[in-house]
């Protein structure tokens, strides 16, 4: 703690500290050019949705965890996509009362812009977990402070929903607060994805199967679902505007003009009908990690399975938590998953699960 206090110091002096995370200097960086004050708190507050989706599905399961933690110096905190406050659990009241002398509480802006480096902040803008401890913080009133966090993406869509953190005093952090973080998170993905729609679950299972199946960028969509590989996701398209463009095109159609040279054949999930969502296979770009032509570097010409992407990894995650909750029972690990036995056997397969 002594040895990042003086970084800081050189840094806030005008040096250049050296030992030190690079993550961390990098974001004090970030923090500096955004103009935040590093002597003040000032993070300010607004107006919060505490009734998100996000939250109503995530705070039941840190509120049940919260039941062990009682006596524990503890603060469970659950954020916007900005990094600002949406929900907050303490484990006593005398915790409360100090984090709210330090602005952190519900509406408060902890997005790097406005608080600096701190783990809420730093996750966001990194897309990792992330843990800042005492004199890592940007700002000086928070160098009694520890935390750790890490973003929420759904388990099917890959949206990133938020931020899952864990703060405590600065002396009493350890190692513990990152894996603790990341336990957090799984259960809440756990949550996340058996709360989804029948319809959601649909769209990823055609959607794994798709993206087994071919070398071309998929997308399945409908309505306000929209689930997406790595290369699609990197063309940013705005979901809103790509269903109304199927739906104007309606359910017969077989390609469709994205933008400027890329294009899309579609596959109505059912066919004859867009109720159940459409399939995009992407052309005109180069997939992500592979030649022009669409293949792998050295792999067959023909179509194969690829690696697993983040949505996938993701899927394979939560029903190896499930797994392992439900001591390797299939039937019961299938019923808290939502889906048949059929389905968990067939998932099992494809992520070599056992």
């Amino acid at each position: 703690m002594a040895r990042a206090l003086d970084a800081w110091e050189i840094f806030q002096s005008g040096g250049e500290p050296t030992d030190i995370q690079g993550e961390i200097v990098n974001s004090w960086r970030r923090s500096q050019h955004r103009g935040v004050n590093p002597d003040r708190l000032d993070v300010g507050y607004i107006e919060i949705d505490s009734g998100s989706a996000f939250v109503r599905t995530a705070a039941p399961v840190l509120e049940k965890i919260g039941d062990v933690l009682v006596g524990s110096a503890t603060c469970l905190v659950l954020t916007d996509t900005s990094g600002n406050l949406s929900w907050r659990w303490v484990s006593e009241r005398s915790l409360g009362r100090a984090l709210d002398r330090f602005e952190f509480a519900k509406g408060a802006r902890y997005g790097e812009a406005h608080a600096g480096t701190n783990a809420i902040g730093v996750a966001l803008e990194s897309g990792r977990p992330a843990m800042i401890v005492g004199g890592e913080h940007y700002k000086q009133p928070l160098h009694s402070w520890a935390c750790a966090a890490t973003p929420i993406a759904h388990p099917i869509t890959g949206q990133v929903l938020g931020t899952v953190n864990v703060t405590c005093k600065a002396a009493d952090a350890n190692h513990l607060l990152r894996m603790a973080v990341r336990l957090l998170a799984d259960e809440i993905k756990a949550a996340l994805y058996a709360a989804s729609t029948a319809k959601q679950r649909r769209l990823l299972d055609v959607f794994l199967n798709y993206r087994a199946a071919t070398t071309s960028p998929v997308i399945t969509l409908y309505d306000h679902i929209m689930i997406a590989d790595e290369t699609a996701t990197s063309l940013n398209l705005d979901q809103g505007r790509l269903w109304a463009a199927v739906r104007e095109a309606g359910p017969t159609a077989r390609t469709l003009r994205l933008s400027g040279t890329v294009t899309a054949r579609m596959f109505p999930v059912t066919p004859g009908t867009l109720a159940d969502g459409v399939v995009l296979l992407l052309g005109g770009v180069v997939p992500v990690g592979r030649q022009a032509g669409g293949a792998l570097p050295g792999a067959p010409a023909e179509p194969q399975p690829v690696g697993l992407t983040p949505i996938e990894r993701a899927e394979a995650q939560i029903i190896s938590n499930v797994l392992i909750e439900c001591a390797g029972n299939k039937s019961a690990a299938a019923a808290k998953l939502g889906i048949s036995r059929g389905t968990l056997y067939q998932k099992l397969r494809r992520y070599r699960l056992k």
